[in-house]
């Protein structure tokens, strides 16, 4: 089984993307062609989605709209300051070393098959982020829209006239993405298998600008089924109480896999569902 179908991604920017679209006159009620896309909360930047619903939505949002690059079209969207709790914690972050080394650690929280790095090495640093998935469209374009929240976060710390040593991303082109790319003279490799920035490592003792007001607490977590489940109960409009068989449908995981996995961390679903109507006995 594929592993992008049983991973999920926080909202972050899709409540900016949606409400955006909208404010432009764009009717946004073709783009939810799944039903699920219907009873989650997509407008709360700390909820969460399916990997494999997040891939159809932006398939569908730029084949409707007619982009080349939805990354680069509304890269206004995808800041590094639209992650919810999650930027309001980064950004108290008192230097940017703290404020990468805080990406690798709730790397999880952002999306569940993330793998973000840095390394440095005397005088040259560098940063990268791996979706750990197969190859496809909608990788793409979340990858893209990851390029984007990267340079955003360097360009306010190093300033607009940030420049890398070099740069790679993992599409083939790079015609449709030249209008968010730094302006200057840098190497930039195509085709790699994740999205990574060479810097100078002077950039890490640099001020992070407190541009968010105050930070929110976040937990910092791992990759049990027993978060993801939790996290997706959530997400999920009030009003409405999905069954195990509906979480194990958006997942592509059949409920005895699922319930299984979850005996193997000590849980099941009932559990879940109950500990989260105690804790937010109006959520439902």
């Amino acid at each position: 089984m594929n592993k992008k179908y049983t991973h999920i991604t926080l909202n972050a920017y899709l409540p900016s993307l949606l409400t955006g679209l909208k404010s432009n006159g764009i009717n946004t009620e073709p783009f939810f062609n799944n039903r699920f896309l219907k009873k989650l909360d997509l407008y709360d930047p700390n909820k969460y989605i399916p990997n494999i619903l997040l891939d159809d939505l932006l398939i569908s949002i730029t084949d409707k709209i007619g982009v080349d690059c939805l990354a680069s079209e509304f890269n206004e969207h995808f800041k590094s300051t639209k992650m919810g709790s999650v930027s309001n914690h980064l950004y108290k972050s008192p230097n940017f070393l703290c404020f990468l080394e805080g990406v690798i650690k709730y790397q999880n929280v952002i999306r569940t098959n993330y793998f973000v790095n840095l390394k440095t090495t005397g005088v040259i640093s560098r940063f990268s982020v791996k979706v750990d998935e197969a190859k496809g469209r909608g990788k793409l374009i979340t990858e893209e829209i990851d390029i984007v929240r990267i340079l955003d976060a360097f360009m306010l710390v190093g300033g607009k006239n940030f420049v890398p040593i070099e740069m790679g991303i993992t599409s083939t082109t790079s015609y449709h993405l030249e209008s968010i790319f730094p302006k200057g003279n840098y190497t930039l490799k195509l085709n790699q298998d994740e999205s990574w920035i060479l810097f100078n490592t002077s950039l890490l003792s640099k001020k992070v600008p407190d541009i968010l007001g105050n930070a929110n607490s976040i937990n910092n977590t791992y990759l049990a089924t027993e978060f993801k489940i939790e996290r997706l109960l959530e997400s999920f409009k009030p009003g409405y109480i999905p069954r195990l068989e509906e979480i194990s449908e958006m997942l592509n995981i059949s409920s005895r896999t699922l319930e299984r996995n979850l005996q193997k961390e000590g849980t099941h679903f009932l559990n879940i569902k109950k500990r989260l109507l105690r804790r937010k006995p109006c959520f439902f």
